[in-house]
């Protein structure tokens, strides 16, 4: 997907959402698969009763039905969603698409910005994801299961420290240069 950029607005990095968001998906996915293999084995037994061995064929379709839009439901639109989740950090804002959202691509300028807080659990050393709360004038935005949270506060840092600065020049040069000419 491209993205609606500004004139000068370079990428600074682009991601999504860390992948532990997919593990109850997956999971149930595993239990779903499991508990259908079971039933469509328990159906094609011989030692059936005769009441269920009369529609066992029905009850096999009707397992494998039912199996595939549980899957559907718990399992491949948590995946879908993933997909389309999106964090970028620009030299100018950071734009960002929730999981559960309408699809529309929202951002935050970086001169509104004035804090990054970085959220991240002990258990959760080895990857450094967490949560990223966004501290603007009237209130805040979170953006959860960030990857590697830390560097992607540092990184937003420098970039509003970048910008900052360089509007700070850009002002003054402005300002010296009006009063050149008369």
């Amino acid at each position: 997907m491209k993205l609606p950029l500004h004139e000068r607005e370079r990428v600074i990095i682009k991601t999504r959402e860390h992948s532990r968001v997919l593990r109850q998906p997956v999971g149930a996915f595993l239990f779903l698969t499991a508990l259908c293999a079971f039933c469509l084995g328990y159906l094609s037994r011989d030692d059936l009763s005769e009441w269920l061995a009369a529609n066992a064929d029905v009850w096999m379709i009707v397992s494998v039905v039912l199996w595939a839009a549980l899957v559907l439901i718990w399992s491949v639109i948590p995946w879908a969603r993933w997909l389309r989740s999106q964090i970028v950090l620009t030299t100018e804002r950071i734009m960002f698409r929730p999981t559960y959202n309408d699809g529309k691509l929202q951002s935050v300028g970086l001169f509104t910005v004035r804090d990054l807080v970085a959220h991240t659990k002990t258990k959760n050393a080895m990857t450094r994801a967490g949560t990223l709360d966004i501290v603007l004038n009237q209130g805040y935005v979170r953006l959860a299961h960030v990857p590697s949270v830390p560097y992607f506060r540092s990184l937003a840092m420098n970039a509003m420290t970048n910008l900052r600065s360089n509007q700070h020049v850009a002002y003054t040069e402005t300002t010296n240069s009006e009063g050149m000419g008369a």
